[in-house]
């Protein structure tokens, strides 16, 4: 930690500081008199959040910007995780994706500003690959107004999303009446692997001018940059054993994973808006947002521990073991940017609004370069372990000093770069048409969408050839790390990365291109073009409110692979799809009081099949007569939806709801394995007699659940007790799908329990809130059978928010995340086989904020 740095740190913690949800934009409504010249952003407030809830003919959550930045929550996907029904999928100690209602973000739709949001890397998705889900974590939290997560989608709406989707609502200058300028400076510790190289600035300006100040303009900017470090223990079970009998925790392999990451994200963007007239608005918007991620990662592996065995009583004892030590060191860059340009003009009885934007996602693997140490000519040893009684394995060597860096040499190194993009040029128009032709207030609207997509992503792998003989002793970085998992193991030196790259930097093939091998597997090539026209009515019957709709959208796709067999056989092949699908909706809302508010809809929706499932490439051993293939033939997954939810309204933006979901799908997209088939490549070339692995789709599948929600500022209650509150959300969800032929399980991805809770306080300047987020355990992914799915297990974690309005213009916060070291983990079949446990420990950040 730099001195600067830990001056602030210091300097803060004293105080709690609380979150500045106001700037200086158009009034939600009358200002406190103390607070007249700093007024509170509409679209930021939390009071407009709850009000456009209620207000809203669809079922939709809305996280405003005030309510954000009341938790320790950086980036987009972490802060939707507080909303009810969504879970938070995490990686490296930071949310990534998010599911909503149990399903898998391969299968739900994101825009931000109306604009569709898109995958950067297509191979880091989950659940079978699908390359769709859009990693949130490359949007800051600074860059939005508000999070709006649609539980039912309306006809003028994208169609994704089978669980529902997720509008990024960015910084507006919409309504901009006074200067303002905001921002955020802090700093940061992370007790894993003691990391103090932690800053976050944030700032936020903008301003109205020109004649009557028709003009108005909104600048934001951020950046984050930490150094995260944690450890991972890996254990490989050995697959003979059949899960669940005797036996069934022999180890394998075990990996000993020591991770450093260095994230610098950053975000920028702006809008300018025209209001010439009070029937016109004009606007431009651009926001460019990501990060750049270096990776180190040491491990000590163990092999050969399942070949020779015995056993006694939990101790289990290993000959003929062997070591080795690898390197990984990475860099990769996620970018997500997007520019928009429309407006809307009301001409009286007409009103139209358009939409022209732009939209690219990438994600650059620099270098990934993989060095392996082994133990050439040296015997090997004896382990003796304890897999049954604790969640990962005791470890006891015997004729082998892991601290010993001279009985390692360098034996291999490869590399591996990727260059992957996503783009999308869209159109949209709309046409309202206020109407009392049904006898209600109403108004007709109907229009259309053009996207036009491609998708490409190129992996390349690059070996060296040729490596110096090398001790690990001559290029050592730090250790030796005998405290690693909190002294449960002595994993010895890791290589240095300085010192490795200078050894593999004379190698020339590392860099020529004729060393390139293509991972074909995952290469591909892909348009998809979208063409959507809807139509729609909403009216108002005295206290019942209508939406009804349809929506049609064309979907035009080629999909580009290329087939390999035994590596070097090269076959590009290329397959179209086209289908047509129809969305229609029918969503009731009826005011029984002004506060007490039931609705009853009926919607549908679509998830497109994977990029990487729909991959018309393959590869082909024919070694062990085997096929891995996509499947070009895969029909889209669709739901017809049925929700029903009362809610009741209490002051200070309160609520209290509950409701129930019923989702039925039809074609939902599994792995299939066809044994001893003939298999016919592009090419026409015939492979009989081989195991075919693919997707195929599901006849019908579901996912049934129920919401409710609470929360309350307990301002009934005398000063100074009248500023705690209380909130919590809860969703339980039973799924069922064809796992595999003649077996059903739960969806994959849907945690069955998820639940928020949190006690705050907030007066007289001052703001706490104690916040605990549980997920429970979801499979993670299918095997050949029930004992080998894998499942990422139940995670719980609680969060310490807090703030002091130090000033009239300033505000001092400290927070700190996961209090109780919440692990990731994962088991295989049973929840007592671990197969992956890694430790984030806790993080603290302390700053300042301020508005003017």
């Amino acid at each position: 930690m730099t001195k600067t740095r830990a001056l602030l740190l210091i300097s803060t913690t004293a105080f709690a500081l609380a979150p500045l949800g106001a700037s200086a934009q158009v009034a939600a409504g009358p200002a406190d008199p103390a607070d007249s010249d700093i007024v509170v952003t509409a679209t930021r407030a939390a009071k407009t959040a709850r009000a456009e809830e209620k207000a809203a003919p669809n079922l939709i959550n809305v996280q405003s910007a005030e309510d954000i930045v009341k938790y320790p929550d950086f980036n987009a996907a972490e802060a939707l995780g507080r909303v009810p029904g969504v879970s938070l999928a995490i990686d490296t100690g930071e949310g990534r994706f998010v599911n909503i209602r149990g399903i898998d973000g391969n299968l739900n739709g994101t825009t931000f500003g109306g604009v569709t949001l898109l995958n950067t890397q297509p191979g880091g998705t989950y659940f079978g690959g699908g390359g769709r889900a859009v990693e949130l974590d490359t949007v800051p939290i600074g860059a939005v107004d508000r999070l709006v997560v649609r539980k039912s989608g309306l006809p003028d709406q994208e169609a994704e999303g089978l669980g529902g989707s997720v509008e990024l609502t960015p910084r507006t200058a919409v309504g901009l009446t006074k200067p303002f300028f905001e921002g955020t400076i802090g700093g940061g510790y992370q007790s894993a692997h003691n990391n103090g190289d932690v800053f976050i600035g944030e700032a936020a300006a903008g301003t109205a001018f020109g004649p009557d100040k028709q003009f108005a303009i909104v600048l934001t900017g951020s950046f984050h940059t930490d150094q995260r470090g944690f450890d991972d223990v890996e254990p490989g079970l050995l697959d003979a054993v059949q899960p669940g009998t005797p036996g069934d925790k022999v180890l394998d392999a075990l990996d000993l994973r020591r991770y450093s990451y260095n994230r610098r994200r950053f975000g920028f963007g702006g809008e300018l808006d025209w209001n010439p007239d009070a029937q016109s608005h004009y606007y431009l918007r651009a926001n460019n947002a990501g990060y750049t991620e270096s990776v180190h990662r040491s491990i000590l592996q163990y092999r050969g521990l399942g070949d020779a065995t015995t056993q006694s009583g939990n101790v289990i004892t290993a000959t003929g073991v062997d070591a080795r030590v690898t390197l990984r060191d990475e860099q990769e860059s996620h970018l997500n940017f997007i520019a928009a340009a429309g407006g809307r003009n009301d001409f009286g009885k007409v009103i139209i609004d358009y939409q022209l934007s732009y939209t690219a996602s990438t994600y650059h693997r620099d270098y990934d370069r993989n060095t392996t140490f082994s133990r050439v000519g040296q015997p090997g040893f004896t382990v003796a372990y304890d897999n049954a009684t604790r969640l990962y394995p005791t470890l006891t060597p015997t004729g082998f000093n892991p601290g010993d860096p001279t009985q390692f040499t360098l034996t291999g190194a490869n590399n591996a770069t990727e260059r992957a993009h996503d783009r999308e040029y869209a159109g949209v128009l709309n046409i309202t048409v206020p109407t009392t032709l049904l006898g209600g207030d109403g108004r007709f609207q109907f229009g259309g969408k053009l996207r036009f997509r491609d998708k490409i992503d190129q992996p390349n792998n690059l070996s060296y050839a040729g490596v110096p003989t090398t001790s690990l002793a001559a290029v050592l970085g730090g250790g030796p790390y005998t405290d690693y998992y909190d002294g449960a193991f002595n994993v010895g030196y890791a290589p240095g990365i300085g010192a490795v790259r200078a050894v593999l930097a004379p190698l020339a093939q590392f860099t020529s291109a004729a060393n390139a091998v293509r991972n074909a597997q995952a290469s591909f090539n892909d348009t998809e073009n979208v063409y959507a026209g809807y139509a729609q009515y909403t009216g108002t019957f005295g206290k019942l409110g209508v939406l009804a709709g349809v929506r049609v959208e064309n979907t035009d796709g080629t999909y580009r692979g290329t087939s390999v067999t035994n590596g070097n056989r090269f076959t590009p092949s290329a397959r179209k799809s086209a289908y047509t699908n129809v969305f229609p909706t029918l969503q009731l809302r009826y005011d029984i009081t002004p506060k007490f508010v039931a609705r009853a809809t009926y919607s549908t929706g679509i998830g497109r099949p994977g990029f990487l499932q729909l991959l018309s490439g393959a590869v082909i051993d024919t070694g062990n007569l085997a096929v891995s293939v996509g499947n070009p033939n895969l029909k889209p997954t669709t739901v017809n939806a049925f929700d029903a939810q009362i809610e009741y309204y209490l002051p200070n933006s309160g609520i209290v709801s509950v409701g129930g979901f019923d989702k039925e799908f039809t074609n939902y997209i599994v792995n299939n394995l066809q044994q001893n088939v003939t298999y016919v490549d592009g090419s026409g070339a015939s492979f009989p007699g081989y195991d075919v692995s693919s997707y195929t789709n599901t006849k019908t599948s579901h996912a049934r659940g129920i919401e409710a929600q609470y929360n309350q500022k307990l301002s009934f209650l005398s000063a100074p007790f009248d500023g705690f509150g209380v909130l919590g959300n809860v969703t339980y969800v039973w799924s069922k799908f064809a796992i595999r032929p003649g077996e059903t399980s739960r969806l994959q991805g849907t945690s069955p329990l998820t639940y928020n809770l949190a006690a705050y306080y907030e007066a007289h300047g001052l703001q706490l809130r104690l916040s605990l987020s549980h997920v429970d355990a979801a499979i993670f992914g299918a095997g050949g059978s029930a004992g080998f799915d894998t499942f990422e297990d139940q995670r719980t974690q609680l969060d310490l928010t807090s703030s002091y309005q130090a000033t009239r213009n300033m505000a001092v916060y400290f927070n700190a995340k996961n209090l109780n070291n919440s692990p990731l983990r994962y088991y295989e079949g049973f929840a007592n086989r671990t197969t992956q446990r890694e430790f984030y420990d806790q993080s603290y950040e302390a700053g300042f904020r301020f508005k003017f």
